[in-house]
């Protein structure tokens, strides 16, 4: 017992273990509170849209569920055309304030609830492809307790630090020697340590595991633990029969046994090598080696050691392949193993944890063998170099003018204007569409996007511009034979007044994991989405992306992304540095406050198009038979500016141009409503 509480105290104490500890659970419980994201942000953000129709599916799939289904979607589909119609009707005149509140009120609130339906049906569609071991249940957080195969690299520094000096402690200090040559210095004294190491270890690891089982427990819900594994889309090919909280089970199960093989690798390197720094190296390289330069993803499964058990989900999971668009065929990207292949990984394990630990009891138990051949540390260095790739996420600060901004609005994308350049798409080659500048002063033409890899690269043709600074989108493809892959977003900031380029962001498109059986990981909408952006915006801090129904904010900082904005049918927009104005689903004009988060309809202005400029609206007013109104974004006052209807108009300027409803003829009018003038075909 003597020996017991003194190895405690020397570990615990002396080689700062509880200090090491307390790091680790300040660190991990940090992290997760700070930098955890939800599998599916999307629900988080409509939570209580989402639990709306959770609660009425929620288990496994019936007949039942498949018309509530096909009820619901009828049912808002109609309802939205339906208050289309009653808003349509209003702002012509064909009904009255009442009977249009009271025809709206019903439609609005069953359209409520239209995301919280479009994220359940998500889940629908993957459940109804295999219904018998699929469930309805919120998905969040089993997917973060469960669903990665990531390495806790904080737990592998705090293993080091614990167990590598145990034995290395008296190699450095010199008292080796004197410990081996006394009664219980010997294999009393090395069981005493090896006991205590792997008891902590095994401690340490269930503590570990509650703690993350209460965080996920606290922040998303862990109910229905009794459901079926493939509930969860990451799990989704496999064929093992188990429910949720199982797998969790199975897989602390599988950490703890994979932390107590590595604790042991570590004491049998620190005893054969005697050197703490060669230790914590070569011990790093054993797991990071494999997990970083396996091709195949399953493949650190197959290999005995502790690497596979120490991750342990790779058990569950089944065979995953991704399409070769060469081949015209199916690759594998994870291949599932049986039981059979895990049984042998883990009694080839087990077999040489035990062979190491008889290594450490023989070397320990001589006291002459102390003075026995070492091996070569200097050569077993050199073979066990790391090499640390260093991924740097993509975020900047402002370059444009400080405190101002030029006026953006979505219908005029394809253009922009400082004092020496025009900037704008030219579109006289159809097949060769691409972004120009013209200077102002000798007219001279050129191209604007510098591309000398043109055949991979292709830049879209919306540009921001603020002051000096003008930005382009680009699309980088990787080619794979005969097909080309697109692999990287990219938003390019030109100086105009050097013409030098820097990526302010950059998105990987391309993932091994990308539509694997039709499931679709996490991670990968947020690359789709980056294929349907139509155009952006910026401000000091974050850049705004517009496409598929909503807007996106990005911080060029901290890389966090959220939605601000859905707009499923977008009809104008403009950003004047800090408010986002658009036309919402009842044709108002909303200005959004991108510091304050919030939105407010502006009153009287009922409109489908709009033109933002310094201090006005130029809008077509749906109360006045599509005539171009002015409102003043100060006071609100309204101005009528021509007496005629339009079907559309454009402002350059102190110029407006519009088409006549009447006649289809394009007239050009200033924006005091003088000077009216028919501009020649």
């Amino acid at each position: 017992m003597a020996s017991w509480i003194y190895e405690m105290k020397k570990m615990f104490f002396l080689q700062k273990g509880l200090l090491f500890i307390g790091l680790f659970y300040v660190l991990s419980l940090a992290y997760m509170v700070l930098f955890d994201k939800p599998a599916n942000p999307e629900i988080e953000m409509n939570a209580s849209l989402y639990s709306f129709y959770l609660h009425q599916v929620q288990g496994p799939y019936t007949d039942k569920t498949e018309r509530f289904f096909a009820s619901e979607a009828a049912k808002i589909s109609d309802a939205k055309v339906a208050l289309q119609k009653a808003t349509d009707d209003y702002y012509d005149g064909k009904i009255g304030e009442e009977e249009f509140l009271a025809a709206s009120g019903p439609l609005e609130r069953i359209l409520e609830n239209e995301k919280g339906f479009q994220l359940i049906y998500e889940q629908y569609t993957y459940v109804r492809e295999n219904p018998a071991n699929r469930f309805f249940l919120h998905t969040n957080g089993w997917d973060g307790l469960l669903a990665n195969d990531s390495l806790d690299f904080l737990w592998l520094l705090l293993l080091l630090l614990l167990v590598a000096p145990v034995f290395c402690f008296e190699y450095e200090s010199r008292m080796d020697t004197l410990l081996l040559t006394v009664k219980k210095g010997t294999r009393h004294h090395a069981l005493c340590k090896i006991g205590l190491a792997l008891l902590t270890v095994a401690a340490l690891c269930l503590l570990t595991a509650g703690l993350r089982y209460g965080f996920y427990q606290w922040k998303y819900g862990l109910g229905n633990g009794n459901y079926p594994l493939q509930s969860l889309s990451y799990f989704g090919t496999s064929t093992k029969e188990m429910t949720l909280s199982q797998a969790f089970l199975w897989i602390t199960t599988g950490k703890l046994f994979g932390s107590l093989c590595f604790a042991v690798l570590i004491l049998f390197v620190s005893v054969c090598l005697q050197k703490y720094a060669v230790t914590l190296f070569s011990c790093s390289a054993a797991l990071l080696l494999p997990y970083y330069g396996l091709r195949l993803e399953s493949s650190k499964y197959f290999l005995p050691g502790p690497l596979g058990f120490m991750v342990s989900t790779g058990f569950l999971r089944g065979d995953e392949y991704k399409r070769n668009p060469f081949k015209d065929e199916l690759d594998v990207v994870f291949r599932e193993l049986s039981l059979t292949a895990w049984s042998v990984v883990f009694a080839i394990t087990l077999g040489l944890s035990v062979a190491m630990l008889a290594v450490i009891l023989i070397r320990r138990t001589n006291g002459w063998g102390a003075r026995q051949r070492k091996l070569g540390p200097r050569a077993f260095c050199m073979l066990l170099i790391l090499s640390m790739a260093a991924f740097a996420l993509s975020g900047c600060g402002f370059s444009g003018n400080a405190g101002t901004s030029d006026i953006y609005n979505y219908s005029s994308r394809q253009s922009f204007e400082n004092e020496r350049y025009r900037f704008y798409v030219d579109e006289r080659e159809l097949d060769r569409m691409r972004i120009v500048f013209e200077d102002k002063e000798t007219g001279e033409v050129r191209d604007f996007v510098r591309n000398p890899m043109s055949s991979l690269t292709k830049a879209e043709h919306s540009i921001y511009g603020n002051g000096t600074r003008v930005y382009y989108m680009k699309y980088d493809s990787d080619k794979s034979g005969f097909k080309e892959n697109i692999a990287r977003f990219s938003v390019i900031e030109v100086d105009t007044t050097t013409f030098q380029e820097r990526i302010v962001f950059e998105k990987k498109l391309s993932t091994d994991k990308s539509m694997v059986l039709g499931l679709v990981k996490s991670g990968d909408r947020d690359a789709a989405f980056f294929m349907t952006v139509s155009s952006f915006f910026l401000d000091e801090r974050s850049i705004y992306f517009v496409g598929q129904g909503e807007i996106r904010r990005i911080d060029r900082l901290t890389g966090d992304m959220s939605v601000i904005l859905r707009i499923p049918v977008l009809r104008s927009l403009a950003f004047d540095g800090r408010t986002i104005y658009y036309v919402n689903e009842k044709s108002q004009v909303v200005a959004y406050d991108t510091k304050t988060d919030s939105g407010t309809a502006i009153p009287d202005l009922v409109t489908r198009y709009f033109v933002l400029t310094d201090n006005e609206l130029l809008f077509l007013n749906r109360k006045d038979r599509q005539r171009i109104y002015a409102m003043n974004l100060r006071d609100f006052t309204l101005r009528k500016i021509t007496d005629k209807s339009v079907l559309s108009f454009a402002c350059d300027g102190q110029h407006i141009f519009y088409v006549n409803e009447a006649d289809l003829k394009k007239y050009r009018i200033d924006r005091d409503g003088r000077n009216e003038t028919l501009v020649p075909d």
